[in-house]
């Protein structure tokens, strides 16, 4: 595991003191090629994003994940100095500074990581080399130490867990799959589920390849987005077995949409009244011409967790990552090839995005979360 020298740590000490006086939530931004993560103070009033600190990382920017109390904040990277991916740990305070601690050696690039319940492992699903790896987290800090390592298949896209922290699930856009394991929380060890993946929606409507994951907060339900087309799925969940059979898919595009497009990010509101899934143009289209990047709201039937699309709306171009703000009022969308992060207000009875505000961003952002403060 790498140390950080004494001088990193006093520069992001430094450069993350914050006013204590502001009170309520910030938003963490992480952009791949500005190797930043900046934090801005979110008013609760109006989603009005403000600026409070920025801090350097010692590689390129990918994902971002909480401990369990959100004391600790994880980043994982690529372009170390010695060309490894990594896991950069950060302590986080009360008024929400980051002090960067350790940098550790991953075995390649994780387009995503999460921390298991009792906030010992690490777990990072690794698109190009189709796997999953854990890692031991001793005192809140990551370590190179590889506690399980499980072939899956390429594009391994995201690893999630349910409620209770005993299932594991990764979704695959090009086998069309969503691989399930059983986690125990003691070792970090995975064990492959029976069956060991779900096979995703028929690959006939387009509307395929899962991509990213999220659990219902009070049904045994889980969605995924599905880049293929641009899609959401919804699918039952059997707390016994820890596996899943699909229920439902719907298109995310807009009725009228001409060209390609791949869904990205998926969250759900901890009401569970609605969803939401980004939609990426990536169209060729001739210099000049707009492009139709959209973020798609899917209202939740609260007792079948029923889909019904409510909306589609403009958004930054081709929007990876998206947070909805801890009032539940509030999203924020990074378009990541427009170095731009665009805010709306939720509608709390219909679902829909109303446009604030848009705030330049370093260069491709990446990943968006928001945290409490004091």
């Amino acid at each position: 595991m790498k140390r950080t020298s004494i001088g990193m740590i006093l520069f992001a000490m430094v450069s993350c003191a914050v006013d204590r006086a502001s009170a309520g939530q910030l938003l963490y931004l992480a952009s791949t090629k500005g190797k930043t993560i900046v934090a801005y103070e979110v008013d609760s009033a109006t989603g009005k994003l403000t600026k409070r600190f920025a801090v350097d990382l010692p590689g390129n920017a990918g994902p971002l994940a909480f401990s369990p109390d959100a004391t600790f904040v994880y980043a994982a990277m690529t372009g170390l100095e010695d060309g490894k991916a990594g896991v950069a740990t950060f302590k986080r305070t009360a008024d929400g500074s980051l002090t960067l601690l350790t940098t550790a050696h991953i075995t390649s690039r994780a387009p995503y990581i999460r921390v298991d319940k009792s906030g010992t492992t690490l777990l990072a699903a690794h698109y190009g080399d189709g796997d999953v790896t854990t890692y031991r987290i001793k005192d809140g800090i990551c370590t190179d130490e590889l506690l399980d390592h499980q072939i899956t298949e390429k594009t391994a896209h995201c690893i999630e867990l349910d409620p209770t922290g005993e299932f594991a699930f990764v979704p695959h856009t090009s086998p069309n799959k969503v691989y399930q394991f059983r986690l125990n929380s003691t070792t970090g060890k995975l064990t492959p589920n029976d069956p060991p993946f779900v096979p995703g929606p028929d690959t006939g409507h387009r509307y395929h390849e899962p991509r990213h994951y999220a659990h219902h907060p009070k049904l045994d339900l889980a969605y995924t987005s599905n880049e293929n087309g641009g899609g959401i799925t919804a699918w039952k969940f059997d707390p016994a077995s820890g596996t899943l059979r699909e229920l439902q898919t719907l298109c995310t595009l807009p009725p009228d949409y001409s060209g390609e497009s791949a869904a990205a990010d998926i969250k759900i509101t901890a009401d569970a009244r609605f969803a939401f899934v980004s939609n990426r143009d990536i169209t060729k289209r001739k210099p000049g011409d707009a492009t139709q990047d959209t973020l798609a709201a899917v209202a939740l039937d609260p007792k079948s967790g029923s889909m019904k699309v409510i909306g589609h709306y403009p958004t930054a171009h081709h929007p990876r990552s998206f947070c909805i703000d801890l009032t539940g009022n509030f999203i924020f969308a990074a378009g990541r090839r427009a170095a731009t992060l665009v805010a709306y207000r939720i509608n709390q009875k219909t679902g829909e995005l109303n446009k604030l505000a848009e705030y330049q961003t370093d260069e491709i952002p990446i990943w968006v979360m928001c945290g409490s403060v004091e």
